[in-house]
């Protein structure tokens, strides 16, 4: 379900209304990727390979931990085909399924971290309105480029910090839940702003500017990667939507203007 946003160009978004729009976001962002076979295949390259990994990677560890537990079944004289071997043999394999389920969203997310910025510029054009190109840069604008980068994830970690001590603050972790949705926001919405160098301070104030859409949006994408397994799909789907938001957001008075 997506939010049209009936206004006259140029006025503003009702609040409730913007706030509608940036939970929605996330499906018209997974909408958009199914439908684009390259937005598709960008999304998909980082899971199959981090699954292509913990295939390999988990079947080794079943194959050193039967060795290992038939090892201890000899030096304890244990029926290798018993039922106590049984059992332990599959508790092994569960524990190691259990293992790398939970730990599968962490390494796609870092397998996909190289891919971002690519699946975000290929969104650029099939955003309302679509986002002007980039021209390309030598190799100081690209140095430039991973210095914004930089500073933006140093800041956004000390603000994830600063989050976590209030939470337990009475009556502030109100203040800090909302934070924390406008920090996952951040990070979407950073692509983008970063390939067109857009410094930390214009970061932070379309965050302020845009408090209602990008409180939704960040509330959505949090509440998905809370879900195992979804999460891995997730992250494409925040990426998009993050691209999205900036040319909706930047759209002026062609459109109406989101709060």
């Amino acid at each position: 379900m997506s939010v049209r946003l009936r206004r006259s160009a140029g006025s503003p978004v009702p609040r409730f209304r913007s706030l509608l729009y940036g939970l929605t976001l996330p499906y018209t962002a997974a909408r958009l990727i199914v439908v684009t076979p390259a937005l598709l295949f960008w999304s998909l390259v980082p899971i199959a390979i981090t699954l292509a990994l913990y295939v390999y990677v988990i079947a080794a560890l079943q194959s050193w931990v039967l060795g290992q537990l038939r090892a201890y079944f000899e030096v304890w004289g244990w029926d290798p085909v018993g039922w106590t071997a049984w059992t332990v043999t599959l508790m092994s394999r569960v524990m190691l399924i259990l293992a790398g389920a939970l730990t599968f969203t962490f390494a796609s997310t870092v397998v996909a971290s190289p891919f971002n910025d690519v699946l975000a510029a290929r969104a650029e054009p099939l955003a309302t309105p679509p986002l002007p190109p980039v021209q390309s840069r030598g190799l100081a604008a690209q140095t430039r480029l991973i210095w914004i980068d930089l500073v933006k994830t140093v800041a956004a970690t000390v603000a994830g910090f600063a989050v976590i001590l209030f939470w337990w603050v009475p009556m502030l972790n109100i203040g800090a839940a909302i934070a924390v949705c406008l920090l996952v926001c951040f990070q979407y919405t950073s692509y983008p702003q970063t390939r067109r160098e857009e410094r930390l301070g214009g970061g932070l104030r379309f965050l302020l500017r845009y408090a209602w859409a990008c409180s939704g949006f960040g509330a959505a994408i949090t509440l998905l990667y809370a879900i195992p397994f979804v999460s891995s799909l997730a992250l494409p789907v925040a990426v998009v939507g993050g691209t999205l938001l900036v040319a909706r957001a930047g759209a002026g008075a062609t459109m109406p203007r989101l709060r």
